[in-house]
């Protein structure tokens, strides 16, 4: 059956004029006269015996849905297609023909995000070779076509530790013990959180794309003092080649701490990416950029961070990443220069449109010098253990709800630096 994934193709001759005055038997059902009349290239009336039909059980229900999708797509209504295939889906999620189907409808609409999420999660089901071929020249062509992209999402934020400071109230110095201020310590609070970014990808060649990108996040509360925003631009080219592209630029940056400026940022960037096999996908990501702190330069000084990944599709639904993270920070003052390295390793699955993702992280971050207030070199150890639940078949103005829980542990030689923090997120995303 997923072989004839393309049966009906959308580029093919369109059929012959109907004649609307073919008979059909009236001693067969809907279902049944609407497949003769798509085998005789007569999608309009086979449209309307499928919308009037009645279905007997569930398995006529999927069937006039999945016909009535591919009639949609013959007549070229890419988006009442998708929502036929979506309504199958999302009470049988692991029926890959449907879901490549559905990928096909979401690349003739144009959303191309939403195509290539569902012809990877295809991938991952096992298909016969001729039908990965195929859809592997559906993936290129996305690339290839792809000229800009853009999402935005908002959520409410309630945290245990918005500062993530230390819970104590007292830490030894030099053999002391000193109480903490309570501005130095834990506080709670609920924030909202915005990020948004838009990426445009001119046509430069056959194979070469322009690149310029800006993204920026923010976390705003009630008391100022806590907020911290952040934006970024980027600009470079990317070459396209069979199954990846690779991407370099360079990348400005500015972020507010306090609703004061914090840090500058510029340096060079370079991406990878490569469709290793069916289900396998490896990326890289490494950014130099040297720092400029508006108030404090001791802090100033070069960052080098590099986040490999593979990303695996267990099958049609499951997928799982791995990503280690090394990262080297220099500074004009010793004991704030450092080096981290780290692993998160995430799962997500669809269960019809609702998806769900956990993931779990884990870093080392060591510094160079010992403070000198405490003594001796401070050392951090922090986990993150996160899951989120995504609903895309329920929508606001074309925003899916989300809900999130994170918890963020901090162990720390240095008592100061000791804290743990525990957030929601319940928002609204969208992707352009």
């Amino acid at each position: 059956m997923v072989a004839a994934l393309f049966a009906f193709d959308s580029r093919a001759e369109p059929p012959a004029q109907e004649n609307d005055d073919a008979a059909v038997s009236p001693h067969i059902s809907d279902l049944t006269a609407a497949r003769l009349l798509m085998k005789a290239g007569k999608f309009g009336r086979a449209r309307a015996f499928l919308e009037q039909a009645h279905s007997a059980n569930e398995e006529e229900d999927i069937e006039r849905s999945f016909l009535l999708g591919q009639v949609y797509l013959r007549l070229g209504m890419p988006r009442k297609a998708a929502e036929q295939f979506e309504t199958i889906l999302a009470s049988h999620p692991g029926m890959t023909r449907v879901r490549l189907e559905l990928a096909r409808a979401h690349f003739a609409a144009g959303r191309d995000d939403e195509a290539k999420q569902h012809f990877e999660l295809a991938l991952g089901g096992g298909l016969p070779s001729s039908v990965e071929t195929t859809v592997e020249g559906f993936l290129s062509a996305i690339d290839a076509r792809k000229r800009w992209s853009a999402h935005l999402s908002a959520a409410l934020l309630p945290e245990t530790n918005v500062v993530r400071r230390t819970e104590r109230q007292t830490i030894d110095i030099a053999g002391g013990r000193f109480e903490l201020h309570e501005d130095a310590r834990r506080a709670s609070g609920v924030g909202a959180q915005v990020s948004a970014g838009a990426v445009f990808s001119p046509r430069l060649s056959t194979d070469l794309r322009g690149h310029l990108a800006v993204s920026s996040a923010a976390k705003l509360y009630k008391s100022s003092e806590w907020n911290d925003l952040s934006v970024i631009t980027e600009s470079g080219l990317t070459r396209l080649f069979d199954r990846g592209n690779l991407s370099v630029g360079l990348r400005v940056g500015r972020r507010w701490v306090e609703s004061r400026g914090f840090r500058r940022s510029v340096g060079p960037w370079a991406s990878f990416y490569r469709r290793v096999s069916a289900n396998t996908h490896f990326d890289m990501r490494t950014n130099v950029d040297y720092r400029i702190h508006d108030d404090e330069d001791s802090r100033d000084g070069w960052r080098v961070a590099m986040n490999p990944g593979i990303r695996y599709a267990v099958d049609s639904r499951t997928t799982l990443k791995i990503s280690p993270h090394l990262e080297a920070v220099e500074a004009k003052t010793e004991h704030r220069s450092s080096r981290l390295i780290g692993l998160t390793t995430g799962l997500s699955h669809a269960f019809g449109n609702v998806s769900i993702s956990l993931s779990a992280s884990a870093q080392l971050q060591c510094y160079r010098d010992e403070d000198p207030l405490f003594g001796r070199k401070r050392r951090d150890k922090t986990v993150w253990l996160s899951g989120q639940v995504l609903h895309r078949g329920l929508h606001v103005a074309g925003f899916s709800p989300y809900m999130g829980y994170s918890y963020e542990r901090n162990r720390s030689n240095i008592s100061l630096y000791d804290y743990q923090n525990h957030s929601v997120t319940m928002g609204f995303s969208r992707r352009f």
